[in-house]
């Protein structure tokens, strides 16, 4: 039996997209965690400059240790852009997971908490 086959929704745009619009709200205008990633990933390139830029300098020149600042300071700025990309790809999935999760039949968001209950 030939059955029609069905065809995928297509994707709504994110500023569409109801799921999407909850996670921009739940993150109060703080940036995405792909922001986050093209951040570091920027500093990162800088960071590499940097270093090739202190490996070229011989062992006794004066810029050293300015660039040897300058390289710690950037490699602390790239741990730090990667925590708030984590941070913020884990409140994402976890927005995004709490949005697909079956809810009991009947269920709104209205009727929580009015049991009387202390959650």
């Amino acid at each position: 039996m030939n059955r029609p086959r069905k065809t995928a929704e297509p994707a709504l745009p994110p500023a569409l997209d109801p799921n999407e619009q909850a996670v921009d709200d739940f993150l109060e205008g703080a940036p995405r965690a792909d922001t986050w990633r093209d951040l570091r990933e920027t500093l990162a390139a800088r960071l590499a400059d940097a270093r090739s830029d202190l490996e070229a300098l011989p062992a006794d020149d004066p810029r050293r240790a300015e660039r040897e600042k300058r390289v710690r300071e950037l490699r602390e700025q790239v741990a730090a852009l990667a925590r708030e990309e984590a941070v913020t790809q884990f409140v994402e999935e976890s927005v995004r997971a709490s949005l697909s999760r079956p809810r009991p039949f009947g269920a709104s968001d209205d009727d929580e908490g009015d049991d009387g209950g202390p959650y």
